[in-house]
């Protein structure tokens, strides 16, 4: 696993991924979201950053024409075991130069991506690109917020990470989702609706601790071993001193923002 200058590779993270981001966003929220922005059988989707197809697959179903994209084929080869019948053409692809002409798709949905990506805002000109005049946006931020116990936990670890000499450890693109917003609207997009999901992954700050110790989560993909040796015992260590890690790491509603033109 590795962090090449435009993006991060979730390559060898595929056969893990759904345990840490849930393998199917929940029936409620599709249907929300579905009323909100106006989806239907039909709907032309593209899905930027499709992963293991935890959206794409359930608008698939309820009849959408989707397309998902990404630049691992190693996380759309678990996305087509996944969605088994259910039609959607899958495409590898950087989702700064979409392969697509313009005014291609109804809806663009774009989930826990800019964050990862160095160009992000390349990449938000190019789904104005190719959604239609009457297009809307589907974005779901899923990097937290600095209050919370497992951001403040990601936080330290990046701290350490700086201190030892290791600038930009990790997460490289967008900063808050005040930025993307700010981008999309001088993008001529402007918020539409807010819809919240029940966040259903289960595990504690402990589990949360260790997976990034464990190399699982992308935070450390860029750090080098002898960096890691140095600063993750004294993560472990503040993050006991500093919270109950037996309690959920994640406690609050996902939220997911409709754009429209």
């Amino acid at each position: 696993m590795s962090a090449p200058g435009d993006r991060v590779d979730f390559s060898g993270n595929a056969p893990v991924y759904d345990k840490r981001h849930g393998a199917f966003l929940p029936d409620a929220a599709v249907r929300e979201l579905a009323t909100v922005a106006g989806l239907d059988a039909g709907t032309r989707l593209l899905d930027v950053g499709a992963g293991t197809g935890r959206v794409a697959i359930p608008f698939a179903a309820m009849g959408c024409r989707v397309v998902g994209l990404d630049a691992s084929p190693a996380m759309l080869h678990t996305l087509a075991k996944k969605a088994e019948s259910l039609p959607a053409r899958l495409v590898v692809g950087d989702g700064c130069r979409l392969p697509f002409r313009d005014a291609r798709f109804d809806v663009v949905v774009v989930a826990r991506m800019l964050y990862l990506l160095p160009r992000w805002r390349d990449a938000l000109l190019e789904i104005t690109r190719v959604l239609a005049p009457s297009g809307r946006m589907l974005h779901e931020w899923g990097n937290g917020a600095a209050d919370e116990a497992w951001v403040r936990i990601r936080e330290k670890a990046r701290s350490l990470f700086e201190v030892a000499g290791l600038r930009d450890p990790f997460h490289p693109g967008a900063r808050t989702e005040d930025d993307v917003d700010a981008c999309l609207s001088a993008l001529g997009l402007r918020q539409r609706a807010t819809v919240h999901v029940d966040n259903d992954v289960q595990m504690t700050l402990a589990d949360f601790v260790r997976r990034i110790v464990d190399g699982e989560c992308s935070y450390i993909w860029n750090v080098s071993k002898e960096i890691q040796r140095q600063c993750l015992p004294e993560l472990q260590t503040w993050a006991a001193a500093n919270f109950d890690l037996s309690q959920p790491a994640f406690t609050r509603d996902l939220a997911w923002t409709v754009y429209r033109r």
